[in-house]
């Protein structure tokens, strides 16, 4: 994703990219502020009492936010709990240097994902580094993209 952002930063393009992968800017994937790259957060309110619970202030500020509070925010809207300890364990595992493992090839053939969908995200999980990649690999990912 930071590879992607990046390449269309490059060409000058304009993006609004919403995710709580923070990681991409304290791993020096990307960087605030260079290259055409900015970021902004929405401010939240997480009490000390509670891990597990966060309130949205609904001010959007500058900088990269020291914590995504994503899985926080993905408990509280109901996603499926497998999902998100897969998530944290993926977390986990990048802020540690961790080899990442993949999962079951039974559990990727039931993904309830489309066709066109498993498409767009084989080939962007294929290119090593969209910030090096050719037109053509950008031309096919914008086509599969647009599909969904």
């Amino acid at each position: 994703m930071a590879s992607a952002l990046q390449r269309l930063a490059d060409t000058k393009c304009k993006v609004v990219c919403t995710t709580h992968f923070i990681e991409m800017f304290s791993l020096g994937l990307l960087q605030d502020g260079v290259a055409g790259i900015k970021a902004v957060r929405m401010s939240i309110h997480i009490p000390e009492s509670d891990e597990d619970d966060a309130v949205p202030l609904f001010k959007l500020e500058d900088g990269v936010a020291s914590s995504s509070a994503g899985l926080v925010c993905a408990r509280m809207a109901g996603l499926n709990k497998k999902v998100v300890d897969r998530c944290a364990e993926i977390t986990d595992c990048l802020r540690d240097g961790k080899k990442i493992r993949p999962l079951p090839e039974s559990v990727n053939a039931n993904s309830p994902f489309q066709a066109n969908v498993k498409s767009a995200i084989r080939l962007f999980l294929a290119v090593d580094c969209w910030k090096d990649a050719s037109d053509e690999d950008l031309d096919l990912l914008k086509e599969l993209v647009s599909r969904m």
